[in-house]
Formats: C-alpha cells, sequence, structure tokens
C-alpha cells in the first residue's frame, strides 16, 4: 500500500514528466522509424521475389529468441552514451519522508517507460512483424523489452554505486546474465528451428510454435528474476549521503581522489557534442577499414589498408583538435586547482593513446581473418600514437571555448582560422605513411613507420613540455580570449 509521501512523489513525477514532454522528440523518433521501416520492407519485398527465400533451412519463428536476444550489447553500448536519468534524490526530496523502497520504485517505474526502453524493442518487433505472425511479434517485443530492461538497472545501480565493493559484482553479474542469455537463445534455436530435417513438416505439429513460446517464456522468467534482484540491490544500496556508520570526510569523494585520467573519460561521455561526434567517427572509420580490407585483398594496392590509419586514429583526431576547449568553460576554477598545464597535456595525450589502442584492437579480427600484416597493424597503431596524434597537443595555444550540450551536427562554433589552418599538419605525417608504403619493400615500410613512431612515443614528454611553455607565455592572451567568448 503506498503511503501519503509516496503518492505525492509520483504525483510530482507525473508533473515532471508532462511539463518535460516536447513533440520535439517525437518527430526525430517517428522520423528514424519511418527510414527504418522503408528499410526493412524493402529487403522483405526482395527477398519475397527472390529464390532463397524458399530455401531458408529453419521457420523463422525459432528466430524469436535469438532475435530478441541479439540486441542486449547494443542496447547496452546506446544507454551508456545517451540515457541520463536520476538515481539519486536531490536535497528537497531527502528533507521529506521517501522511504528507499518508495524512491526505488519511482526510479525503476521511471525506467521502464523511458523513451530509450522502448526505441529497440519496437524496431525489433516491427521487423519481426514482417516476417512471422502478429502474436510472435508481439512476444519478441516482450522478451526484447525485458532484455532492455535489465540493462537499464544495471546501469541504474552501476551510476549508485559509492565504489568497488558494489561495482565489481555488478560487473561480474551483468556478464554472467550476457553469457546465460546467449546460451539459452542459441541452445533454443538450435534444438527448435534445427530439430526436424524438413521443417515444412516437423514430427509433430506445431511443435516449432509451441517450442518457442516455451524457451521465450523460461527467458523471460530468466530476464524477470534477474529484473526484481536488481531492484532489491538498488534499493539496499547506500551511497556516502545515505551511510550514518562512517564520517563523512571518509566517504564523500574529494578533489584529490578525481584524477586527470578520470576527467577525460567523463567529458567524452556528458558532453553531448564530443560524444556524438566521437560515435560517428567510430562507426564511420571502423566501417571503412573492413570494406577497405575486403577491397585490399581482390585488388592490387601493395598489401595497404587505405583506411588503416584514420580507422586507428581519427576518433583521437577528432577529440585531439579541441584539446582545452572543453576546460575553457572552467578555465577559471581550473587553473586554481594544482593541476599544471603540461601535466593536464600528459593526461590528455595518455587519454588518445588509448583511444588508438581500443581502435586497434576493434580492428584487430581483420588480421586474423581477413588477411591484413599484423606488423602493419602493429606499426600503424605506433605511428599514430607517436605521430599522427602528438603534433595536435598544440592546438591547446588555439582552443576557442565550445559549446559541450549543442549539437554536433554541423556546427563549427569553437573553431577558428588559427585551428583550421593548423589542422593542415595531418596530412605530413599522412604523406610520409603512404610513402613508405607504397614505394618502399614491406620490410623497410614497417621499419622506418615504426621507428617513427617509437621516436615520438620517446620525445613526446619534451614536446609536451615545450608547448606548455608556450602556453604558459601566452597564458593572460588566451584566458582574456576565452573570456570574451
Amino acid at each position: 500500500m503506498m503511503t501519503v509521501a509516496s503518492k505525492e512523489l509520483f504525483r510530482l513525477w507525473l508533473v515532471q514528466k508532462r511539463r518535460g514532454f516536447t513533440w520535439k522528440d517525437v518527430f526525430i523518433g517517428a522520423y528514424f522509424f519511418v527510414l527504418f521501416a522503408a528499410v526493412v520492407v524493402g529487403v522483405k519485398v526482395g527477398l519475397e521475389g527472390s529464390d532463397e527465400w524458399d530455401r531458408i533451412p529453419f521457420e523463422l519463428v525459432a528466430l524469436v529468441p535469438l532475435l530478441a536476444v541479439s540486441i542486449a550489447p547494443g542496447d547496452m553500448l546506446m544507454k551508456l552514451f545517451w540515457r541520463r536519468s536520476p538515481v539519486e534524490m536531490d536535497d528537497y526530496l531527502r528533507s521529506r519522508p521517501v522511504s528507499p523502497r518508495d524512491w526505488a520504485l519511482l526510479v525503476f517505474t521511471d525506467t521502464a517507460v523511458g523513451f530509450l526502453q522502448w526505441m529497440l524493442p519496437i524496431a525489433v518487433a516491427f521487423v519481426a512483424l514482417m516476417f512471422i505472425p502478429f502474436g510472435f511479434a508481439l512476444l519478441t517485443l516482450v522478451l526484447a523489452f525485458s532484455c532492455t530492461l535489465v540493462n537499464a538497472l544495471v546501469q541504474n545501480c552501476w551510476r549508485r554505486a559509492p565504489g568497488n565493493q558494489y561495482t565489481l559484482p555488478l560487473a561480474f553479474g551483468y556478464l554472467a546474465w550476457l553469457f546465460v542469455l546467449c546460451v539459452l537463445a542459441i541452445v533454443a534455436f538450435v534444438v527448435i528451428g534445427l530439430d526436424a530435417d524438413d521443417p515444412s513438416q516437423p514430427l509433430v505439429p506445431h511443435v516449432v510454435e509451441w517450442g518457442t513460446v516455451v524457451a521465450s517464456a523460461v527467458i523471460i522468467l530468466f530476464n524477470a528474476l534477474v529484473c526484481w534482484l536488481l531492484h532489491r540491490y538498488f534499493a539496499r544500496m547506500k551511497n556516502h549521503n545515505e551511510e550514518t556508520h562512517a564520517p563523512v570526510t571518509t566517504t564523500v569523494r574529494s578533489l584529490g581522489e578525481v584524477s586527470l585520467w578520470s576527467i577525460e573519460w567523463v567529458q567524452l561521455l556528458r558532453s553531448k557534442r564530443l560524444r556524438v561526434s566521437f560515435i560517428f567517427m567510430v562507426v564511420i572509420f571502423l566501417l571503412n577499414t573492413y570494406l577497405q580490407q575486403q577491397d585490399t585483398i581482390q585488388q592490387d594496392f601493395h598489401g595497404v589498408n587505405m583506411m588503416l590509419i584514420f580507422g586507428i586514429a581519427f576518433p583521437s583526431i577528432i577529440l585531439a583538435q579541441w584539446v582545452l576547449g572543453v576546460e575553457a568553460n572552467f578555465f577559471s576554477g581550473i587553473w586554481t586547482k594544482p593541476w599544471p598545464v603540461e601535466g593536464i597535456l600528459r593526461r590528455k595525450y595518455a587519454f588518445f593513446c588509448a583511444i588508438c589502442s581500443v581502435m586497434a584492437l576493434l580492428i584487430l579480427p581483420c588480421v586474423f581473418w581477413l588477411g591484413m600484416s599484423f606488423w602493419m597493424w602493429l606499426c600503424t597503431l605506433i605511428f599514430s600514437c607517436g605521430v599522427f596524434v602528438l603534433p595536435f597537443m598544440a592546438t591547446c595555444l588555439f582552443s576557442s571555448r565550445m559549446d559541450l550540450f549543442a549539437s554536433a551536427f554541423f556546427n563549427y562554433q569553437g573553431g577558428n582560422k588559427q585551428l583550421n589552418i593548423f589542422s593542415f599538419i595531418m596530412f605530413v605525417p599522412m604523406g610520409i605513411y603512404y610513402a613508405a608504403y607504397f614505394l618502399l619493400p614491406p620490410l623497410y615500410a614497417h621499419l622506418i613507420v615504426g621507428a617513427l613512431g617509437v621516436l615520438g612515443l620517446l620525445l613526446h614528454r619534451s614536446y609536451i613540455h615545450w608547448v606548455a611553455g608556450l602556453w604558459h607565455k601566452r597564458r593572460y592572451k588566451i584566458m582574456e580570449r576565452w573570456l570574451s567568448e
């Protein structure tokens, strides 16, 4: 039974939802759904007119569990970048008699009705409706929703967790849940979809349909159990403001515990402009690298993947062109902290190198399965960190204050003439890289590219120290420019 405080809490939540509603989000969602629907309808029309449609060795109904489960990793990645929902009460609510159970129920309700929670399940259900009956499409919707709800609840618990003693069980538990979920879906498809030699005449009438219903019900019940456990875990979790058995000074996150390294990740995840630009660059250049590797095998490109250096280094270049553009919004407070400019630039350079390493790992399957040279992959990674990214640390001398939460689409705010001219420096390492691989034998090319990259890594401290010295000489002029922007 709901208390008076919980009823008032839900009333305030409904008022906030009603006031925060905008038709813009509805039109944007409808626009992308119409594009998605047009593509799916076109694919269906094309398949129905081909002979491959009749030669599918299983009934499409058996794909329901596998189709719904397959969106779980992508949904989690999407929520990490775009979902921003409250998990803690503000000071106004803390002063009211709102119990942790009531707050956890409100957060669960807000999570379950969120727009991002329903977007992918509805899209997957629409795809299923094009190929299977309505009842099984509805079953796909419920199954996909149960998977995305687990993702959202895991994220809620992670954001509320005060330390590793709470986050580590979440991480291992989520990986275990994802593994069990994939095993159940794959086993269900193998047992149900490929059980009969002739899918059109199964051994038992409707065995595929009933088997799909049973398998989906098992997965839904499993997800419901996980959701209940996560909800209880969230309700019982205490953050630093709620702990009464320890002094505040030992639980509040102090300034000394906030590292420059963590700030780089936080500004990438929270800034809409950086986040959207980075994701688009990652997707575009990863896709182009894999497609180019196919052409490299089929055509005479001297074994050189022309997109490899872009796939590894360009997402870092997108961020490196702004170097201090984010800090320019808060410079009056940042420069009062015990963080020298040289230390900030060093951490940023290490952050860009880490992104290059992650991109290289995502391209590593090209080495194992698409015939890419391992030494070319390794030398390109070293060259990207030591030669391609390093010169862009000097953009701190020309950085302008950028709007962190504006749209990244055709947005040139924060750029200036000096920065645009300096960006042409990227053609120098590109020319060296392509000249080495197209004009020299592979062994010599690997040696030159790798040696230049190692040299850049060895000299990066001296280069950053020199750039920081130039910044200090111009600091008053730079700060006056930031104040006027």
